[in-house]
């Protein structure tokens, strides 16, 4: 396991994809470098519903609280803009995607799929697709398989694409804090692992004006 000032090194001086690339989503030495507090559970963003609806405070208000009493808050990122299937169209290799969920859903497509460049910009009308029982994809000619730390880059290098395309994104994200970003039931997944991760890599990045 990497000692934290590598760890902070790696996060620093490295692009969003090979620090993603490089380091476990689940290493516990991200707390206090890329968030603070525990692993989330689904309950906790329950129990901060119900705390913020009892103090009636709206989210930024909530957020702003939780900040001055140092309780960090567990951030699942299943809304607009941060989350995976909010419309925020960015071009990664020269292919146009509307959402990174739907740039997500055109890896299980074969490269040399038509339909490929439909579904990753949202035109295809298919939400979801199958991967017909494939481990593995490829991406600009590499062959890479499902779930690995080359997926997890390249989902990597999808969000970063998304962040820099929008200024309103970034500003949803610096308003994040400290949290601990997570996704709810989809952790399972690439997608669930590393986008999380690499929007905590670049929150970094962008509070250290690094972006």
């Amino acid at each position: 396991m990497a000692s934290e000032r590598p760890l902070r090194e790696l996060v620093r001086s490295r692009g969003v994809d090979d620090a993603c690339r490089a380091i476990d989503p689940a290493d516990p030495q991200l707390e206090g470098l890329l968030y603070e507090g525990r692993r989330a559970i689904v309950g906790d963003a329950r129990a901060a519903e119900l705390e913020a609806r009892n103090l009636k405070f709206g989210p930024a208000e909530y957020a702003a609280w939780r900040a001055q009493q140092r309780r960090p808050l567990n951030h699942m990122i299943s809304g607009a803009p941060l989350s995976s299937e909010a419309p925020a169209p960015f071009v990664l290799d020269r292919v146009a995607c509307r959402s990174v969920w739907s740039f997500y859903q055109c890896l299980k497509l074969e490269e040399t799929d038509p339909a490929r460049a439909a579904v990753a910009d949202g035109t295809s009308g298919r939400r979801r697709v199958g991967t017909g029982g494939r481990r593995s994809f490829r991406w600009r000619g590499e062959e890479i398989a499902v779930g690995s730390p080359a997926h997890g880059a390249l989902i990597a290098r999808a969000t970063e694409a998304k962040l820099l395309a929008h200024a309103h994104v970034r500003q949803a994200l610096l308003a994040t804090g400290m949290s601990l970003l997570y996704m709810g039931q989809s952790g399972g997944t690439a997608l669930g692992r590393y986008m999380p991760l690499a929007l905590m890599v670049l929150r970094f990045r962008l509070q250290q004006r690094m972006i």
